[in-house]
C-alpha cells in the first residue's frame, strides 16, 4: 500500500530498463460493491461504488481500490504500455466456503478460462495487470 500509486508508479517506472515488465496487482472496486450488496450491505456498497478511493466505511481493511480503467490509466499516464488485464479470484471469494470443498480443480479452470474475459474479470476480487516500459 502507497500513499500516492501515481508518483510511486512514476518512481518504479523511471527504474525499469525499457522493455522490462511490471507486475502489478490491485484490489477491485467493483468486487467491494458486488460482495457488499450479496451481503445486503447496501449503504456500504454504494459508499464503495462513490468514494474516490473506492472504499466502504471506516471499518474497511483496504486502503484503495481501482477499476482496470483507472488502473490501466495510471499505467499509462507515467508512460508503461499495458499488456494484458486479469481479474484474480473471479469466484473464488463469492462461493460459499463448504461449496469450495468440492471440485476445486473445476473452479480453478473456470478462474482460468475467465480471467481475461470482460465482465468476469471485472468482477473478480483483485486485478492483475502486466504492463512494459
Amino acid at each position: 500500500m502507497v500513499d500516492d500509486p501515481g508518483q510511486a508508479l512514476r518512481v518504479v517506472t523511471a527504474m525499469l530498463a525499457p522493455g522490462a515488465a511490471l507486475s502489478v496487482l490491485v484490489a477491485n472496486r467493483a468486487a467491494a460493491v458486488l460482495a457488499r450488496a450479496l451481503g445486503g450491505q447496501f449503504a456500504d456498497a454504494a459508499r464503495a461504488l462513490s468514494d474516490p478511493a473506492g472504499r466502504w466505511g471506516r471499518g474497511d481493511g483496504t486502503a484503495r481500490r481501482f477499476d482496470s480503467d483507472a488502473l490501466t490509466g495510471l499505467l499509462t499516464a507515467v508512460g508503461l504500455g499495458v499488456e494484458a488485464v486479469h481479474g484474480v479470484r473471479v469466484f473464488s471469494d463469492l462461493v460459499p466456503g463448504h461449496l469450495l470443498d468440492g471440485d476445486t480443480a473445476a473452479l480453478v479452470a473456470l478462474e482460468h478460462a475467465l480471467a481475461a474475459l470482460p465482465p468476469y474479470r471485472d468482477i473478480a476480487t483483485q486485478l492483475h495487470v502486466l504492463a512494459r516500459r
